[in-house]
């Protein structure tokens, strides 16, 4: 996952914003009280949006940070007035980052290209205000709607490491040896049996 300080795979915790609770609320003048209903509705969740980041070049960032929460939705306010959106979450990284389900190991997308926008988990929906639940018989509904719950999800990040350089032949032919001169000599060979491929890892060596 992580050597020398080059992370290419991280597990984080993402949630999207829950949705604002609707108002109950009743216009009110003076000496004539609860004069009709007038609840605004709750404000949307954020959402958990990916970006490609050109400029990026490994996930290290996400290993000291693991669990990234949009802002909830306010609540609805009387006089029709809506609840605030909550904060959308913007996590940027290197393009070509697979973003793969931990629960069912499913890729569930691949950002790609620079300043590509990827919206992974829309906030809740705010709840309705008492206005809404005005009928012909029913002119006074005295309860409004509760906001849309998420739930959190676990993912995992993953880039798509190609390497510059690549060395095909048959065994016993010198790789390890041609590897060692060319710099970190133990530590290249150590991964390279151990089937790594450190040479991947841009602008080392």
């Amino acid at each position: 996952m992580a050597k020398n300080g080059f992370t290419d795979k991280v597990k984080i915790t993402v949630k999207a914003g829950n949705g604002g609770d609707g108002m109950n609320s009743f216009k009110a003048y003076k000496g004539k009280p609860a004069c009709g209903p007038d609840g605004g509705d709750g404000g949307d969740g954020g959402d958990i949006i990916f970006v490609g980041d050109m400029n990026m070049h490994d996930l290290l960032s996400y290993r000291y940070t693991a669990k990234y929460f949009a802002g909830d939705g306010a609540r609805g306010g009387s006089n029709q007035c809506t609840g605030r959106r909550g904060t959308d979450v913007i996590l940027k990284v290197p393009c070509g980052t697979l973003i793969r389900d931990m629960e069912s190991g499913k890729v569930i997308t691949d950002v790609y290209e620079d300043g590509e926008r990827h919206v992974l988990l829309r906030g809740g929906r705010g709840g309705k205000g008492n206005l809404h639940f005005t009928t012909s018989r029913r002119h006074a509904p005295n309860f409004a709607q509760k906001g849309h719950q998420t739930q959190p999800h676990t993912l995992i990040l993953e880039m798509k490491v190609i390497a510059d350089v690549g060395f095909v032949g048959f065994p016993n032919v010198g790789k390890s040896t041609l590897l060692s001169k060319m710099g970190r000599g133990a530590l290249l060979r150590r991964e390279f049996h151990r089937g790594r491929h450190p040479w991947a890892h841009r602008g080392r060596g």
